[in-house]
C-alpha cells in the first residue's frame, strides 16, 4: 500500500497505536470518538507507518506508529476533493472550500483538503471551528511556475478565511506563498530529515 503524508488512516482501536512513550489521556478519548490518524512526514520503519493523532485542542497532537496490517481504510486528500462532501455541510468554512475547489479545478491541479477541514470531511466528526483555517495540499506538477503560484495566491487572499497551501513534491514539501515570491531563490523545504533551504526545480516533480 502506497501511503503519502496527509493521508488519513482509519483503524479499529487505540491499542493498535505503537509508541515508545505512554499515550496521553486525551488520545484514547479522541480515538474512541474518531478512529483516524494522519500520516506524518517521518522515516518509515518496516511495516510501520508514522502517524499523528489529533485532539480537540490545537496543542493536543501525538506522534505514534501504526502497523500497515491494522489499517482499515485509507482516505487521501485528493479523494476528499473528488467526493466534495462539503456541499452537504452548511458551515461557512465549507462554502469557502467550494470556492477554493473551483479555483484548483480551473487550473487542473491535483489537490485536496487536509488539517481540521480534511479530518471533518473524512471522519464525519466536527473538528472545525469559527477560527479554523482551510489547509490544502497541491501536488507539485510540471508547468507549475511561480507565476501560476502568484495568481493562485492572489485569488486565495480574496477569501475571508485564511487558506494555507502546502506544495507536495517528490521528497518533501514547501509553502505556496513562499514559492510564489521565491524568484528562483531557495525556499524552506520540509523533508523526513528535517527542514532545509532548497531551490525548487523540475527534479522535485512527483
Amino acid at each position: 500500500m502506497e501511503l503519502n503524508t496527509h493521508d488519513l488512516l482509519e483503524f479499529e482501536s487505540v491499542t493498535d497505536l505503537i509508541s515508545n512513550s505512554p499515550l496521553p489521556e486525551w488520545v484514547e478519548t479522541s480515538i474512541a470518538n474518531a478512529p483516524f490518524v494522519v500520516v506524518r512526514r517521518a522515516k518509515v520503519s518496516e511495516g510501520l507507518v508514522p502517524v499523528g493523532v489529533r485532539g480537540p485542542k490545537r496543542n493536543e497532537r501525538f506522534a505514534a506508529f501504526l502497523s500497515v496490517e491494522q489499517i482499515v481504510r485509507r482516505i487521501t486528500p485528493e479523494q476528499l476533493a473528488q467526493e466534495r462532501k462539503w456541499n452537504d455541510n452548511s458551515k461557512e468554512i465549507f462554502n469557502y472550500l467550494e470556492r477554493v475547489s473551483k479555483l484548483m479545478n480551473n487550473h487542473s491541479l491535483n489537490w485536496g483538503p487536509v488539517g481540521s477541514v480534511g479530518f471533518e470531511l473524512a471522519s464525519g466528526k466536527e473538528t472545525t471551528t469559527k477560527s479554523s483555517d482551510i489547509d490544502i495540499v497541491i501536488r507539485f506538477s510540471k508547468g507549475f511556475t511561480t507565476s501560476i503560484a502568484k495568481e493562485i495566491e492572489a485569488e486565495l487572499k480574496k477569501n475571508q478565511v485564511r487558506v494555507d497551501v502546502q506544495m507536495e513534491a517528490m521528497k518533501g514539501a514547501f509553502s505556496l506563498s513562499e514559492y510564489a515570491t521565491s524568484e528562483g531563490q531557495p525556499v524552506l523545504f520540509r523533508t523526513v530529515d528535517g527542514p532545509m533551504l532548497k531551490r525548487i526545480s523540475i527534479h522535485d516533480l512527483r
